[in-house]
């Protein structure tokens, strides 16, 4: 989730030729899929298979988070039957004072901590590294574009680091809204992922390189970024799905717009078009939030019921078992209630913020090991 505080400003309006519906690239999805409607809400029973990798984002290194909290976001995750936590690193808190000097003392210790209690549980890890440091982007801000080659060299330091306990890397995080990347230009963020990818995999081969995760399913900027040359800089595509208005289904069909969850149908279409049929393609963010809804909230950041929450996260695993097989990550963001001053953006938990479970949990481990006795 970006944690961001934009609006989704006017009618999401579909674009119409013939009869059936087209995105940019002109490829046409059917009207038929389109026509289809909402797939109803199934019951919560054991899926017959779900995606290889799930995993839920864990908020290990954000501020106030002490290493009780990580054993307890931890054993949630397991306890869910998830065997992957997605964990975001900010490159300034490694290298904060220069190109030639990295924190050892503070900042690769508390990455230490963060890596080691995922692993004592059990737990596979997709690194997210972003967040430039002052000196890298001549002090335009941390979403500022910074010298690909820095960033390759300080990506290459963190494989070489934590090679033995880290899976999977994510070049940045939602390069295509300027709350992360400013401005969201595909060509430098291509630019980014062609440093970054031979930087990680002269370090560890057998890494997967992830693009860096979409901010909803952006068919217009990742055309952008085909366009720029991106193709071949990493292992699986990754977007972040989720609704707008924020209280919908996952069932709820594509309207040509990019805020839809059965967006999906589209993303495929354009990845055949470019030759990726074959490439696997991660959810690295799926949620809805969990409030009640103020008479004048945004409709990005509308809430769902508690119940609703977990029968959405069931509902999302169990349409891409159905309908896109090219899909084999999924992470719900996130573990547990945050405390950023949102409520919106504070809800997604699988946990409150108390520790306790909300029926989201329930859902994940209906999802992955079969029991379904508790889940909405």
């Amino acid at each position: 989730m970006s944690r961001r505080l934009i609006a989704v400003a006017g009618a999401m309006a579909v674009a119409l030729l013939g009869g059936v519906a087209v995105h940019h690239t002109g490829q046409a999805v059917t009207e038929a899929a389109r026509d289809a409607g909402p797939t109803p809400r199934a019951s919560a029973t054991p899926l017959a298979h779900v995606p290889p990798v799930v995993g839920v984002q864990y908020t290990a290194l954000w501020d106030g988070v002490e290493e009780a909290d990580r054993r307890q976001m931890v054993d949630a995750v397991s306890g869910a039957g998830a065997g992957w936590v997605r964990l975001d690193v900010a490159w300034a808190t490694l290298q904060p004072s220069g190109p030639d000097r990295y924190d050892t003392d503070w900042g690769a210790r508390r990455v230490d901590e963060a890596i080691t209690t995922a692993r004592a549980g059990g737990l596979k890890v997709l690194l997210t590294f972003y967040w430039a440091p002052g000196w890298a982007t001549g002090g335009d801000g941390k979403a500022a574009h910074p010298d690909p080659a820095a960033y390759a060299r300080a990506l290459r330091w963190v494989a070489d680091r934590w090679g033995d306990d880290v899976d999977a890397y994510e070049v940045w995080n939602e390069p295509n809204g300027k709350r992360f990347w400013n401005p969201p230009d595909a060509r430098a963020y291509a630019a980014l992922l062609r440093a970054a990818y031979p930087a990680v995999k002269a370090a560890d081969p057998t890494a997967e390189v992830v693009m860096g995760g979409l901010e909803y399913v952006d068919l217009e900027w990742l055309q952008e970024l085909y366009a720029a040359g991106a193709k071949g800089s990493y292992d699986v595509l990754a977007v972040h799905p989720y609704p707008s208005p924020g209280d919908l289904p996952p069932g709820a069909p594509p309207d040509g717009s990019k805020y839809r969850f059965r967006n999906l149908d589209e993303l495929m279409v354009l990845m055949r078009e470019h030759g990726e049929a074959t490439v696997p393609v991660w959810l690295t963010e799926v949620g809805w939030s969990a409030h009640e809804n103020d008479a004048d909230a945004e409709v990005w950041a509308l809430g769902v019921s508690p119940v609703d929450q977990g029968a959405y996260l069931y509902d999302s695993v169990r349409l891409v078992t159905e309908r896109y097989p090219q899909v084999k990550g999924w992470f719900w963001y996130t573990v547990r209630d945050t405390a950023l001053g949102d409520v919106h953006q504070d809800s997604f938990g699988l946990l409150r913020a108390d520790g306790s479970r909300k029926p989201a949990w329930y859902a994940l481990r209906c999802v992955t090991v079969g029991d379904c006795a508790d889940a909405p």
